[in-house]
């Protein structure tokens, strides 16, 4: 039995084409390769060997013809990821998709009832629609933690475009001694063709893997708008600070664990944080994703 992690091609994303054409390149959010790096880690975790796991794109999988796959649904998935072919086992962890999508497929959702979203306001729209759902929040957060904080680390600020960008007015409320001591990184990768080859999104992965390792090696601090980068980066032990120039819903549940701070709140943010334990979630995370993986494992003895 084969098992599968997401990639992402960007098929489908007509906005990067036209920015291909019209500039010659375009950026890609790293924060779904972590996603993948997570799925990955936790099947590693589960015992499956890594020789069994499998690539699958999500942004061209409703074509998918290869062999009977399990597939962890953690992240964003799209109207063209569907109808799932039959060789396609899904598994609904951290998952999260548009009422549109919800709506027009809920025969299929209510097949595999009930779904682990990635935040409370999927959950409460699949329920809307009359399907069993709960929240698990996002894989990233069943990272390990790091060995050791660094001796001397540095402050990461983790940004990338349109809603990621750095919230203006941020930088005047970092105390001196953190700024001083900051580094700025752009959690996105220059692309030049579109969509992405197989080549190119094993590419994308090695450097969302490799800003992963950064992230655990050198972090003293993390300031981030970026779920995909807080969300690894608690799981890992590192301090983090989530500000925002605006709400999204969904930062939903990791608003039960830390504070998400806003424009309004940026006077009063606590800079002397502390790492969240979340060592209980990533138990339950775990075993959540064990549970659906073994039901899937014996859906899947019907098409072998």
């Amino acid at each position: 039995m084969k098992f599968g992690a997401p990639a992402f091609s960007y098929k489908n994303f007509r906005h990067f084409a036209r920015d291909r054409v019209k500039s010659g390149f375009y950026t890609i959010n790293l924060g779904d390769n972590m996603q993948t790096l997570a799925v990955k880690a936790l099947y590693g975790k589960l015992g499956i060997s890594e020789g069994d796991v499998v690539s699958v794109d999500r942004d061209s999988m409703a074509s998918y013809t290869g062999s009977p796959v399990c597939l962890i649904m953690n992240g964003c998935f799209y109207r063209w990821s569907f109808p799932i072919p039959e060789n396609i086992i899904p598994v609904f962890i951290g998952f999260q998709a548009r009422e549109d999508v919800i709506s027009e497929f809920v025969d299929f959702f209510k097949r595999h009832e009930p779904i682990g979203c990635r935040d409370q306001v999927t959950a409460d729209l699949f329920q809307k629609h009359g399907v069993a759902a709960f929240t698990t929040g996002c894989l990233t957060m069943t990272f390990g933690v790091r060995r050791s904080p660094p001796a001397n680390g540095r402050v990461l600020i983790v940004y990338g475009s349109g809603a990621g960008a750095i919230p203006q007015g941020i930088l005047k409320h970092i105390p001196g001694h953190l700024l001083d001591n900051a580094e700025f990184i752009f959690q996105r990768k220059v692309v030049h063709s579109y969509p992405l080859n197989e080549t190119e999104m094993e590419h994308a992965e090695l450097y969302a893997r490799h800003l992963l390792r950064d992230y655990r090696h050198r972090a003293s601090l993390v300031i981030t708008p970026l779920h995909h980068a807080a969300a690894p980066c608690m799981a890992s032990g590192i301090p983090v600070i989530i500000c925002r120039e605006r709400d999204d819903p969904r930062f939903s549940y990791l608003r039960t664990i830390t504070r998400v701070y806003l424009p309004e709140d940026f006077p009063n943010i606590k800079w002397d944080v502390k790492p969240v334990n979340i060592a209980p979630i990533r138990k339950a995370m775990i075993e959540q994703t064990k549970v659906a993986l073994d039901a899937a494992i014996r859906r899947s003895r019907a098409l072998i």
